[in-house]
């Protein structure tokens, strides 16, 4: 945690906050905050979709998101330890419902589309040679496999957002002198925020 590594680095700070016994619960504000920035994405899903079969195929990425967006601009990876129970939970979700319809459709629609995402970034992923990443690649597979259930519109609408806010970010980034034409950007984050403006704006 930041705010505790730097306390880690001052003891004379961390001294006086436990002196004056405000370091605890300043740890656990701390706590409370990061898990309330967790609970933001599943509990707009909910007030949106209500308790649907929608919300239930949206929340295992909704619940990995934010983690997933962090890491990612913190230290440049997408863990597959976030990415595959999410995927696999997905997936579970929309058998069960398909077995319980009986409608492969159900099952085919948002497989095929997050097949298709995933041939597209595996492409890019081999053209880029390090500006794009593997974890990227399964990243998009999931995006591809919650947003297929909806439209293929969805799906180039969120590519589109993500496209534009790296360009963005990279621009931005390059005005400000803080990276060089060298410098790789994370994309798994404007992945993440391009599948929700999709979701959240064109539902």
């Amino acid at each position: 945690m930041f705010l505790a590594n730097s306390f880690d680095d001052h003891s004379w700070a961390c001294s006086y906050f436990n002196y004056a016994g405000i370091w605890k619960p300043i740890v656990l504000l701390q706590q409370v905050l990061l898990t309330l920035s967790h609970l933001i994405l599943p509990v707009l899903v909910l007030l949106k979709f209500k308790f649907t079969i929608v919300t239930a195929v949206l929340l295992p990425y909704a619940i990995v998101s934010y983690p997933l967006l962090i890491e990612d601009f913190r230290n440049k990876r997408l863990p597959n330890r976030m990415i595959y129970p999410a995927t696999i939970a997905t997936l579970i979700i929309i058998t069960a419902y398909a077995i319980y319809r009986h409608d492969f459709g159900i099952f085919s629609q948002p497989v095929g589309r997050a097949i298709i995402s995933f041939l597209i970034s595996l492409v890019l992923y081999l053209i880029a040679r390090g500006g794009f990443g593997a974890g990227d690649v399964k990243l998009f597979f999931l995006s591809g496999l919650t947003l297929g259930i909806f439209t293929p519109a969805h799906l180039i609408a969120a590519t589109i957002f993500a496209c534009l806010g790296v360009a963005l970010f990279a621009i931005v980034l390059l005005i400000t002198k803080r990276a060089s034409s060298k410098t790789t950007v994370p994309f798994g984050p404007f992945i993440i925020i391009g599948s929700w403006l999709a979701v959240l704006l064109f539902n």
